[in-house]
């Protein structure tokens, strides 16, 4: 299973011209690049050898019509409920600290897993029991991401300010 490090979203029916975009602007900072399309609309995987924050900042900052959401992808697995909370459980444990806030913020796309709410339940539960951590849909220190685009789910642990969204406006 190859891993992106990159989950972009982008207009349904706009995907070539978002790949444009992605491949001008990190095509700088690495030659091998390489884009694709899902089977899901307006849902783009970025393969890159750059870290995940550092190539989704350089999306952020840079003019562009057609990138909607940009999420940093740390780790993938396969698209199965018991494999997401044990890889979100190593990450948390590299990334958070006990007693931390937190919430886990699951996006499926597919059916290889029943829902997300059942995702950000179980993986909630796994970190609360493990971290003694504290859900805080409000203010929390970090984000679980969990991305599931069919077989594979792309996994981060984010800070607010690592969630990258623009506000587009195709031409």
């Amino acid at each position: 299973m190859k891993c992106p490090k990159l989950i972009v979203t982008c207009p349904h029916g706009k995907e070539e011209r978002a790949i444009e975009e992605i491949m001008d602007i990190l095509i700088s900072r690495d030659l091998n690049v390489q884009c694709c399309v899902t089977r899901f609309p307006g849902v783009l995987m970025v393969f890159t050898s750059m870290d995940s924050l550092e190539a989704a900042k350089l999306l952020y900052t840079k003019p562009s019509s057609f990138i909607f959401r940009i999420t940093p992808v740390f780790e993938c697995v396969e698209a199965d409920l018991k494999k997401i909370v044990e890889v979100c459980l190593k990450l948390a444990k590299q990334y958070m600290k006990p007693n931390c806030k937190f919430h886990v913020d699951c996006t499926r796309r597919g059916r290889r897993v029943s829902s997300s709410l059942e995702v950000e339940r179980k993986v909630g539960e796994a970190i609360i029991q493990s971290l003694n951590c504290i859900v805080d849909f409000k203010n929390p220190d970090f984000i679980v991401k969990v991305e599931i685009v069919g077989d594979i789910a792309g996994i981060s642990i984010l800070k607010h300010f690592e969630l990258f969204k623009k506000k587009a406006k195709p031409r």
